[in-house]
């Protein structure tokens, strides 16, 4: 059995939601027997999982059959054609040194501005997943030095790194990448759209693509940090330099 799993899903409260998990199913072409995953990143200031849970999101209520399974996982069918989503409750965390923490599969919330360690430990506390997501110019320097310590001290079934569409196709892959995959530590692929309109659009089109027989929706994102090596690689495609840029502009735009 395949999972298409986008571990790294924002839906923002301005965003048509019901065209972001559009996004999410279409973007992650399935056969019947794969299960499509996404597992929300959510700001401080976004609560779209509970909303969903709740029904109180009109046009994806009108667009999806929805139903909680789990504190932590929704089902979600489309009704025009039965296309079918899981969607996984999660964080994103913005740590003292300014580097992005990935809070994947828990409900609870973990505050900003701790140090990058205190937020992995909280995160583990909480029962989620920890993962420091790529981002331009935050892996360099003496930010470098804090992801590279972080490896240091937590093991790969308790941390992994993120990949995300931001960081352009033919680029080489950094070395702190690809150093921790030398250790065992996995790199989980996300999309990571941008808080502006349009990108709803983003959604499942830079994934992960785990092989796992017999595992259930929840167990394999419990256990996805335990995966073998082999059974785990990306799917979909990062954005070019050009779409990349353009999309910092917009972003930037946006923002003033």
């Amino acid at each position: 059995m395949r999972f298409l799993v986008d571990t790294h899903v924002h839906i923002y409260p301005f965003y048509r939601v019901a065209a972001a998990l559009d996004s999410l199913v279409d973007n992650m072409p399935a056969s019947t027997a794969d299960v499509r995953i996404g597992c929300l990143t959510e700001r401080q200031d976004c609560f779209v999982f509970d909303r969903l849970a709740e029904r109180g999101i009109a046009d994806a209520d009108a667009a999806y059959d929805v139903q909680r399974q789990s504190p932590t996982l929704i089902r979600l069918v489309r009704r025009r054609d039965g296309a079918g989503l899981f969607l996984v409750a999660g964080q994103q965390i913005v740590t003292a040194e300014n580097i992005e923490v990935l809070a994947l599969n828990t409900a609870s919330r973990v505050a900003d501005g701790q140090s990058a360690p205190a937020t992995v430990d909280a995160v583990l506390a909480a029962g989620g997943l920890p993962v420091a997501a790529w981002g331009f110019g935050k892996w360099v320097g003496g930010r470098g030095d804090v992801v590279r310590d972080l490896l240091a001290r937590f093991r790969p079934d308790q941390f992994a790194l993120g990949d995300t569409t931001m960081r352009p196709h033919g680029w080489a892959t950094p070395f702190i990448m690809r150093a921790a995959r030398r250790r065992g530590f996995h790199v989980l692929a996300g999309s990571d759209p941008l808080p502006f309109d349009g990108e709803e659009r983003r959604p499942g089109s830079y994934h992960s693509v785990v092989e796992s027989a017999g595992a259930t929706p929840a167990d394999l994102v419990n256990g996805l940090l335990t995966l073998p090596p082999e059974s785990l690689h990306s799917g979909g495609s990062r954005g070019s330099p050009v779409s990349v840029a353009q999309r910092l502009l917009a972003h930037r735009r946006a923002a003033h």
